[in-house]
């Protein structure tokens, strides 16, 4: 940075002083939640010093948000994962660098949530921290944050299939009640509007779902009728 920049005297040595005098990270759960959420703030009642780490960190970067409140207090915002992680991995702390190798940890998928919580905890009552999150939240994260984007894709995709197959049964059920009872199978191409391949399929879909049941009747003088009725 050269001379008369208006980053000139912001360095990571001065960020640093900054986080551990005025600024924390925060954890968060939120119900049914498989992963913690962590943000950096830092508080300020300079919002130019703000707005010139935030800049600083652009530089390099990250991108931060800066909120100001009616009381006169200034915020700098981080909460990207990737955002989060280069943060740090690049600051320097010394009172609180603990936590930042506890939480870049998490964030790379070396620890659980829990574990994090226990260090945190521990921080805590060593007054390096102003708040204990395990105490608020309590011990239920026990997958590391690579875990539990796993498991939470695995619910995410049965969720799906259940709501598909509910779609499913429920066009069929429609189609079984649009249907006379008994019906045959050229019932079903002339109501449905298939072909007979697909509207064989359609009816033994119905009598494997529960909806009809089937039986043959003999068509004179050496043929059979496939019969469906509704259950």
């Amino acid at each position: 940075m050269t001379e008369g920049s208006p980053h000139s005297h912001m360095n990571w040595y001065y960020v640093s002083g900054f986080f551990a005098g005025e600024g924390g990270i925060s954890v968060f759960g939120r119900v049914g939640a498989f992963a913690l959420a962590l943000k950096v703030t830092i508080c300020q009642k300079s919002l130019d010093v703000l707005r010139k780490m935030k800049s600083f960190l652009l530089l390099v970067g990250i991108q931060s948000v800066v909120y100001s409140y009616k009381n006169g207090l200034h915020v700098l915002e981080i909460g990207r994962i990737h955002d989060l992680s280069r943060f740090f991995r690049l600051i320097k702390p010394v009172v609180k660098k603990r936590q930042v190798q506890t939480a870049l940890d998490y964030l790379e998928g070396r620890l659980s949530g829990n574990k994090l919580l226990q260090i945190f905890d521990r921080e805590y009552t060593k007054h390096k921290r102003k708040n204990s999150p395990l105490r608020a939240l309590g011990p239920r994260f026990p997958m590391t944050r690579f875990e539990a984007r796993g498991a939470a894709a695995a619910i995410s995709y049965d969720a799906r299939m259940e709501g598909n197959r509910r779609a499913y049964l429920a066009r069929l059920e429609a189609r079984v009640k649009s249907l006379p009872s008994p019906f045959g199978v050229k019932d079903i191409e002339r109501v449905i509007g298939v072909s007979k391949p697909r509207a064989q399929v359609i009816g033994n879909l119905m009598v494997r779902e529960g909806y009809v049941k089937s039986h043959f009747e003999r068509v004179p003088p050496r043929f059979r009728k496939k019969v469906f009725e509704r259950i």
